[in-house]
């Protein structure tokens, strides 16, 4: 797998504390350490304190590992893809390092799809994956994956969705693997580690402890700091327009305030990805790319030069866009290189947090103060309403003047996170202290419930705005819905909304405009989810609303309300969402 550099103010974890032997519960009244004690030793000093998973023989040991240290807490979820989803969500969501415990088997295979989307979008979760006993492999023991090509080869599969996948087949390589693992989340990258059965359960000596270093990670010079902020200021004393672009790894890492300060010296405009999008403030000229405003692309356009931060300009980000992007300067602040074929100057950095601070430092110096910010009044794709249900722009209208400020919101896959992205309102404290998370990595159905139930769950610190709301369509909840249970027992600070339009929404569309006259495959018999949920799920409030008077009122009750609960709105299936391709002429 190649060194893929990916920006992190974070350390890599060493082992030098000495918690090989320190913070374990002894097991049974027994004081021998295990491997897989040292495993879970090793996490906690990694700052892992939440590890997900799904429960099975070749991995109990280390669940029993977790269990008994006092600061690891193991969640059991209902499914690995969900388990695998939860750690990313905790990730992104906080910056904390978080774990995700598997068998081998189909345990491994499906967690397969949340270290895909973690790798897309360079999420550093940790997999610790176990295996059948070494002297099992290769003949016939149960879930065996190590001896291809008889058995499935766990290994390659793997390879394919991390940035380094390694084999403890014996107690005294456990360390080097980890130390590479954890240099590779250091990174920004998943990675995964094999864990024998035989090899959890031996016995763990310290003389196992080879000594390792914490790597330094690289800054910007400061010429060339110096350079670019020359570059900014002749723009802007010359009155051009420099416009920012702030993208995902920039929302990661919270730079809400760099960014507005940096555009208040400048005069800037300031646009967004739609993983960047709880960047923006009330200044925002809008969401850049397929679903995006056309305000943010005419602020685009308008620039004499683009300063985009953390935004990887993949082809959801800049759709639309590529024109401009080979004619207007592009320089690009981040840890991986911008996906576009655009000539853009990319500037690398693992510490993106740092890098513009020196830049603001850099400009003062440069530009006679402060001047207000070109701002591009937001403007809406437009799309017809639907006529007999809740319309899309003013149900999300609806729920985000009910979101409690500073609350973290995932909106998931499909029309609904493209109505999310588009409609939800910037600014005004909302999302200044909270969060605003999408998965466009790999798009997958379903992971922003377990990404979202997850967060709530291992935050340790109090919430900022005391919740975290999930917006999901129907078909997101019938994949991956159940993890509601994982929420339910522990309590989680989550609402779900469902917008339900017993559909497939985006495909039915997308049949519509690009296979007219073809039967639906995408149209379903209607579901009652809201009734389905309120029958599993005693104690849990769930609240049907299918108009906006009754959505208003369930989210003025539940977005205040302790504990998980769930509001299920009404939508139509042939409404298009605001999806450019599926709204303009043209293809796909």
């Amino acid at each position: 797998m190649s060194d893929v550099r990916t920006s992190t103010n974070r350390p890599v974890p060493h082992h030098g504390s000495g918690l090989g032997v320190q913070g374990l519960n002894a097991r049974d009244g027994h004081t021998a350490l295990t491997v897989a004690d040292r495993v879970v030793a090793r996490l906690v000093d990694a700052g892992v304190r939440t590890a997900f998973g799904v429960h099975g023989a070749n991995i109990e040991d280390v669940f029993d590992a977790a269990v008994r240290h006092p600061r690891l807490a193991p969640v059991v979820a209902k499914h690995e893809f969900g388990a695998g989803a939860m750690a990313d969500g905790h990730t992104r969501l906080t910056g904390e390092p978080a774990a995700v415990l598997t068998t081998s088997g189909g345990g491994a295979l499906n967690v397969v799809p949340a270290l895909g989307e973690a790798y897309d979008s360079r999420v550093p979760v940790i997999a610790l994956i176990g295996s059948a006993p070494t002297p099992a492999v290769g003949r016939g023991g149960f879930q065996d994956m190590l001896d291809p090509p008889d058995t499935v080869d766990l290994r390659a599969v793997l390879s394919g969705v991390v940035g380094f996948c390694g084999l403890v087949d014996e107690p005294s390589r456990l360390d080097g693997v980890l130390d590479e693992a954890f240099a590779t989340t250091a990174r920004g990258l998943p990675a995964a580690v094999i864990l024998p059965k035989d090899v959890q359960t031996s016995p763990w000596t310290e003389a196992h402890s080879p000594p390792a270093r914490p790597a330094d990670l690289a800054s910007v010079p400061a010429a060339t700091v110096d350079d670019l902020a020359d570059r900014l200021a002749e723009v802007s004393r010359a009155g051009g327009t420099v416009c920012i672009w702030a993208g995902e790894e920039a929302s990661r890492l919270g730079l809400a305030d760099a960014v507005d300060n940096l555009a208040g010296l400048l005069g800037a405009a300031v646009v967004v990805s739609p993983g960047g999008r709880d960047i923006g403030r009330t200044s925002c000229s809008g969401v850049t790319g397929v679903m995006g405003h056309p305000s943010a692309h005419r602020a685009v356009r308008d620039a004499q030069l683009i300063l985009a931060i953390g935004c990887r300009m993949s082809m959801t980000d800049r759709a639309g866009l590529d024109d401009a992007l080979a004619t207007i300067p592009v320089v690009h602040l981040g840890g991986a290189p911008p996906r576009t074929a655009a000539a853009v100057e990319h500037i690398a950095t693992q510490r993106l947090t740092d890098t513009v601070g020196a830049i603001h430092r850099s400009l003062a110096d440069r530009v006679p103060g402060p001047r207000p910010p070109r701002v591009h009044p937001i403007e809406h794709l437009e799309v017809v309403p639907s006529a007999t249900a809740v319309g899309m722009r003013d149900a999300l209208v609806t729920i985000g003047d009910a979101l409690p400020t500073g609350c973290a919101v995932f909106a998931d896959a499909g029309n609904t996170g493209a109505a999310a992205i588009h409609h939800l309102p910037f600014g005004d404290g909302r999302f200044r202290v909270g969060r605003f998370v999408v998965a466009l990595g790999m798009g997958g159905m379903g992971w922003a419930i377990a990404a979202g139930i997850g967060s709530a769950i291992a935050a340790r610190r109090p919430i900022p705005g005391g919740r975290v709301v999930v917006i999901a369509g129907d078909g997101s909840f019938l994949m991956h819905g159940m993890e509601i249970h994982t929420a339910i027992e522990h309590d989680a600070p989550i609402t779900l909304i469902v917008l339900n339009n017993d559909a497939h929404g985006m495909c039915v569309t997308r049949e519509a405009r690009f296979f007219p006259g073809a039967p639906s495959v995408n149209r379903f018999r209607h579901t009652d989810v809201a009734g389905g949920l309120d029958a599993m799920f005693a104690g849990v409030a769930v609240r049907s609303a299918p108009d906006l008077e009754t959505l208003r009122a369930a989210c003025d009750e539940l977005l205040s309300r302790p504990g998980p609960n769930c509001i299920v709105v009404n939508a139509d299936p042939d409404e298009a969402p605001p999806f450019a391709p599926l709204i303009a002429r043209g293809t796909p």
